[in-house]
């Protein structure tokens, strides 16, 4: 069973307010573009995956958990991790145009795109031999001593993959379902309570991925971000305050909460923390009172003195 389902990437909303809150003619402008389509790949080649797991119904006991992630010292993400009472599968999917081509000494992932062009990728066999190795350090850690295994998943069927190494176990995600459901499992290690208990000791110790603040990783001064609250109906339309809501300057979409997603980006772009200064004039709100108080209602903790008070969101940083 899924004991967690995959949720769309954050980082993808955080590139798109950066891009939205940029200069059109800002030099970082491409980079940015290029991490967003980064980041829509391969969510897109992760939902695939998932796609292709709708119907997984082995006849072997298992747990399945989309997007796992964990912090330093392990410092792991994978895309799926299929627990069963035997061992642990990771799964980590391919989402990349043109041929793709295994390289070796030193290890690498081509992509040959149509025009000739060449771009070169972390190799995905070296990638999931150092998160196995990981994943076994956080095992033992929990009392267990499974064996791991990799599966590198092709998002796209008809994708060209040339040298792949012998060792690698290399599917595209058609064959996933049927190789999973009929593979032969050593004997079961763990009880099926164990593996429940498992799985729950997963969950409890996932966090979610934290990309944030995108500015400072293209070093992008936040004099450089616009401030202001943008539409969230046509998205570039600045809106402007009236007595009890906002007003879209284009589309004249009426909001009373827009300024809420403001506060958000924020923290996607800036830095995790905020004082009433910089909430009034990013935000547009009248005066350090009203900042005050639109930051103690929307779940912001103060912290630090009077005199240098900040506010964190909690709920943000999870």
């Amino acid at each position: 069973m899924i004991i967690k389902h995959r949720e769309k990437p954050a980082k993808i909303a955080g590139y798109e307010a950066l891009l939205k809150r940029i200069s059109p003619t800002h030099p970082k402008r491409a980079n940015i573009k290029n991490s967003l389509n980064i980041a829509r790949a391969g969510f897109s080649g992760e939902e695939r995956l998932d796609e292709a797991l709708d119907f997984f119904d082995p006849p072997y006991a298992y747990q399945l958990i989309q997007d796992f992630s964990l912090p330093a010292p392990y410092k792991i993400q994978v895309d799926t991790v299929l627990i069963t009472q035997s061992c642990v599968i990771l799964l980590e999917v391919k989402n990349i145009t043109g041929k793709l081509q295994f390289k070796q000494n030193p290890s690498a992932l081509h992509s040959i795109l149509a025009d000739g062009e060449i771009k070169s990728y972390k190799s995905p066999v070296t990638q999931m031999n150092e998160t196995a190795i990981r994943m076994g350090k956080f095992l033992k850690t929990l009392g267990y001593n499974l064996p791991i295994s990799s599966l590198i998943v092709i998002a796209h069927p008809s994708q060209i993959v040339k040298d792949a190494p012998p060792n690698a176990r290399i599917l595209a995600v058609g064959e996933l379902n049927f190789y999973l459901s009929n593979l032969h499992l050593p004997k079961p290690a763990l009880s099926t309570e164990e593996l429940y208990q498992l799985g729950n000791a997963f969950l409890a110790a996932h966090q979610n991925y934290q990309p944030f603040p995108l500015a400072p990783k293209f070093q992008i001064e936040p004099s450089e971000i616009e401030g202001g609250v943008f539409c969230p109906r046509c998205h570039f339309g600045k809106m402007t305050t009236t007595k009890v809501a906002w007003e879209c300057e284009t589309c004249r979409l009426i909001s009373k909460d827009a300024h809420v997603h403001t506060l958000q980006e924020w923290f996607m772009l800036i830095k995790p923390t905020i004082n009433t200064a910089e909430c009034r004039d990013f935000i547009g709100l009248k005066n350090l009172d009203t900042a005050k108080r639109f930051l103690l209602n929307n779940n912001c903790q103060p912290v630090g003195g009077r005199k240098y008070r900040q506010y964190i969101q909690q709920s943000f940083h999870k």
